[in-house]
């Protein structure tokens, strides 16, 4: 009786406090155009990228010079000597658009120039300062990094030290050429130095300012439109009168509505039969993996020693937005055990059909394949009303970590090891593009999340790829709907952000990305939304990774870059196509990578990724959002 009151009151409640929040809101408008905003949202995002990439990248290349044996050697020499040396033993290439400066200052004197590359450039004006600069000069931004050299002999060090200047400079036109064209007009601020952007209106109203996340020192200050409108007030009135009424409906409601002492029992015979049944509402029903495992549901929370079905859980690995992931054992008789990763799904998720189906399709597609460079799924099933996948463990760390580690610590991967490691992610991923059913029909699966996060690397070198979570096959149970984007848009070919059809070729485009972390120590943002701007003219938009990282075997800028070609028909046909082209660059420069190498390499790394390496190493977390 009271219910329907209740119910009605809410909605009233709900559609005046709308009106309202429409009519008061209305002197609001009139501000900055929603594509003037975007357009300086992706401008600062651009801007903040390229400035980013640029510092990175000229501090890089400092580095390299300052730690090179004969630029030590030429610090502690005189001009002359110097220039003759840069001309005959020196190997000194900038990077088009760089200027490379070594000089040297003695004790209580002044700076030195000993020479610039190229020849003929204006000092810079930081005097061998060490340091990060970034300057606004005519129109551009000059990024410039200052970096010490310690000369290689003691007696002269003690008299002078070296230094080395590398700049590089943005031209900031196009940028302001797109905020003027939506009709922004202000300044982009850095420090004390102005750049106009567009021409001032008359009668310019409040300024707003943005700033650049990684730059605090620059920001964009715009001139922001008057405000007009007003409050609108018949829907003012109209807002008020319906949400008081509403708010009577509520109380004659909440008054009619009590319930006597007997009504909302539970009926205890139906408890029971919801319990017996052990499957969740609205959730397809599939055999259990093991009678071991109906043991009820499980908490999320599960605590080191408590059990999940027949696996005993050592620790939580972590937490995603479809699952959460533990390292567990399995006991069996005569003391034998098995460590595995436990993926259980979230109860709450469990009600979603297409939720369950996505999750169960993940371990149907990797369990099809069978490769040494592929997370083996062992078992499939239900924990009382829960899913879950038995994984494979693997005892080491996830490549994200352990290049963001190596990236910390101005570290580089050993080409060799990172030339293995993308061989061995190349032959995984053909073996699950290659995968056929039971019946020989191909599967087709495509991963289309290649990323260094999903590439497993255990400490006896083993390099495996995992999470097929949102991979694509002829066959799946579900089905990703029409211009749905899956996927991390940073690693993402330009075919796969705009929701078209993908084939083998966006996997093989993402591994070229992951290639060019590894090589050059960098990371990068390939996502078209971002660049779109620049067009697709030298797309991917990424310096040559022989001007990142001396001493590239040079045919890798064409490997990893036509690998990330705009144009799919331009990559590598397949995985397999792509690490032949890999393995003919190793046997070329005579460099090899076995599993101990690479097992090497990461015990080495894993004394920074955790100081006190666990008895255990954690395997990564699924990313929120897609698991």
């Amino acid at each position: 009786m009271g219910r329907l009151p209740l119910v009605a009151g809410l909605v009233c409640v709900a559609a005046g406090g709308a009106a309202l929040g429409f009519a008061l809101t209305q002197k609001q408008q009139g501000g900055m155009a929603p594509q003037a905003t975007d357009a300086m949202g992706s401008a600062v995002a651009q801007l903040d990228g390229d400035i980013r990439n640029a510092g990175t990248a000229v501090e890089t290349r400092a580095n390299s010079i300052a730690e090179n044996l004969q630029v030590k050697a030429v610090v502690g020499t005189n001009a002359e000597t110097a220039l003759d040396l840069r001309n005959t033993a020196l190997d000194f290439k900038a990077a088009p658009g760089d200027v490379i400066e070594l000089g040297q200052v003695p004790t209580g004197g002044a700076p030195i120039v000993l020479f610039t590359v190229p020849e003929g450039q204006a000092p810079s004006p930081h005097d061998g300062k060490p340091g990060a600069y970034e300057e606004l000069v005519g129109g551009k931004i000059r990024v410039t990094r200052v970096v010490n050299i310690t000369p290689s002999d003691p007696a002269i060090a003690a008299e002078k030290a070296g230094f080395v200047t590398v700049t590089r400079t943005l031209d900031l036109a196009t940028a302001v050429k797109r905020l003027a064209d939506v009709g922004i007009t202000g300044t982009f601020v850095v420090g004390d130095q102005e750049l106009p952007i567009g021409a001032p209106g008359p009668a310019a109203g409040s300024k707003m300012t943005k700033d650049l996340p990684n730059h605090p020192t620059m920001h964009l200050v715009v001139d922001e439109p008057p405000v007009v409108g007003g409050v609108a007030p018949g829907v003012l009135y109209a807002g008020a009168g319906v949400a008081g009424f509403g708010l009577l409906l509520v109380l004659i409601g909440l008054v009619t509505g009590k319930r006597r002492p007997d009504d909302g029992a539970v009926d205890p015979a139906a408890t029971r039969s919801t319990q017996a049944r052990g499957i969740a509402q609205g959730t397809p029903t599939i055999p259990a993996m093991d009678p071991g495992l109906h043991l009820g549901g499980i908490s999320h929370d599960a605590t080191p020693g408590s059990m999940i079905g027949r696996w005993e859980v050592v620790r939580r690995l972590g937490s995603g937005g479809m699952a959460d992931v533990y390292l567990a054992r399995s006991k069996g008789e005569a003391g034998f055990e098995k460590l595995v990763a436990l993926k259980v799904m979230h109860a709450h998720l469990a009600r979603n059909e297409r939720a369950v189906e996505h999750f169960l399709d993940e371990a149907r597609l990797a369990a099809t394949v069978h490769h040494p460079n592929v997370v083996a799924i062992q078992d499939l099933g239900k924990i009382g009303n829960d899913y879950a996948i038995v994984m494979e463990y693997v005892d080491g760390v996830d490549l994200e970590r352990l290049l963001m580690s190596a990236r910390a610590g101005i570290r580089p991967v050993p080409l060799d090891v990172g030339l293995g490691i993308l061989r061995r992610i190349c032959d995984g991923l053909h073996a699950a593009h290659t995968a056929t059913a039971s019946d020989g029909i191909p599967l087709g699966i495509i991963h289309r999340d290649v990323k260094s996060a999903n590439v497993l690397v255990s400490r006896n070198g083993g390099v495996k790829v995992v999470d097929f979570g949102i991979a694509k096959a002829a066959n799946q149970s579900h089905l990703t709907v029409a211009g749905e984007t899956k996927g991390t848009p940073s690693m993402m070919a330009p075919e796969q952000r705009v929701g078209e059809q993908v084939d083998v070729r966006a996997d093989v485009y993402s591994v070229a990305a992951v290639g060019y972390e590894i090589v050059t120590n960098h990371g990068v943002n390939l996502d078209l939304a971002s660049l779109a701007h620049l067009g697709v003219e030298n797309w991917p938009h990424l310096p040559p990774p022989s001007t990142l990282r001396a001493g590239l075997p040079p045919e890798l800028d064409r490997v990893l870059l036509g690998a990330m070609a705009f144009e799919r028909d331009k990559r590598p046909a397949n995985a397999a196509a792509f690490e032949t082209e890999f393995e003919a660059v190793m046997k070329a420069h005579g460099m090899s990578a076995t599993d101990k190498d690479i097992g090497r390499w990461v015990e080495a790394e894993l004394a920074f990724v955790h100081p006190t390496p666990p008895k255990v190493a954690s395997a990564p977390a699924p990313a929120p959002g897609q698991r």
